[in-house]
């Protein structure tokens, strides 16, 4: 377990700083396709690929706003991963609670951080040469960049909440976020340390609130795929997103899918053009109407 003393970095003065990392040579975008991604296959007889150890403290999850990824969940980001990353990509994840999210993504390298200790052992156990840093993520000296970040971060943690160091560490790499939650916050940290590709299971209100407006305009064109997510999580009813961000992106068209987890199909699906103001996810069709009959009628 690797427990670091991280130095402050110098911040680059441009917000869009982070986009200019390159490319990786396995990495190939396919954003300009909208057709609907199938569902991985499920492993025969119930039997999953690898032999799994969660770290699921309710207690302790819920003092940091976490939730447990569903199964569902996890095969659809690992396949959305493969189509851009291909197989076997290096993975960085800012909030890695015990490696739930890359069970089916498969790293060929896996850099972890999280702040519960236990989950951190956990994560050991089912990625033995993986290098984990048991720290908040706000105080993580971004390090190499990974072919993707993939990451489930804690939702609506508000900043003033924050302990005073990881506020300073904010305000000097993000000078402009001043108040309320600290979602896109994960999300600009995490593109740091991916060098194109970023997946991230995000609450709805990243993609509408005023105070994330600012987020919006940073990511601009590079916004690949907004995804709404139904049935996600184990331990809760709510509706996520699934955001793919692709740094070398520059035209304003982005796939949207609506995906239930409970029968993992794709309920609809399009592309959209993008608009800062407001990230409008798909919606499903509504069904049709009825035809009169012309003989109830009379």
């Amino acid at each position: 377990l690797h427990i670091e003393a991280h130095s402050f970095p110098t911040r680059r003065s441009s917000d869009l700083a982070f986009f200019s990392a390159a490319k990786t040579e396995n990495c190939t975008a396919h954003t300009e396709s909208a057709n609907a991604l199938p569902h991985p296959n499920k492993p025969k007889n119930g039997r999953k690929p690898m032999t799994f150890q969660e770290h699921n403290n309710r207690k302790k999850a819920d003092g940091y706003a976490e939730y447990i990824t569903g199964d569902s969940l996890r095969r659809l980001v690992a396949a959305k991963v493969h189509q851009y990353c291909g197989e076997h990509p290096s993975v960085f994840d800012g909030a890695a609670g015990s490696g739930q999210l890359e069970q089916y993504i498969r790293p060929s390298e896996f850099y972890a951080v999280e702040i519960q200790a236990e989950a951190c052992s956990t994560l050991l156990q089912n990625y033995p040469s993986a290098q984990v840093y048991n720290t908040s993520f706000f105080l993580y000296a971004d390090g190499e960049p990974q072919d993707c970040t993939v990451m489930n971060p804690p939702f609506s943690i508000k900043l003033k909440d924050l302990n005073e160091d990881e506020k300073s560490r904010i305000a000097q790499e993000y000078p402009w976020k001043k108040s309320g939650v600290v979602d896109e916050i994960f999300v600009l940290k995490g593109l740091e340390n991916a060098r194109r590709f970023g997946f991230f299971i995000l609450f709805p209100g990243i993609a509408y609130r005023k105070s994330e407006q600012r987020f919006r305009e940073i990511i601009g064109n590079r916004l690949a795929e907004l995804n709404r997510i139904q049935n996600a999580f184990e331990d809760t009813p709510i509706e996520v997103l699934l955001l793919i961000v692709d740094k070398d992106k520059i035209d304003s068209g982005c796939i949207r899918e609506l995906y239930d987890c409970k029968t993992d199909t794709i309920l609809a699906a399009d592309t959209w053009q993008i608009e800062a103001d407001s990230w409008q996810t798909v919606q499903k069709p509504a069904p049709p109407k009825e035809k009169e009959d012309p003989v109830l009628l009379e």
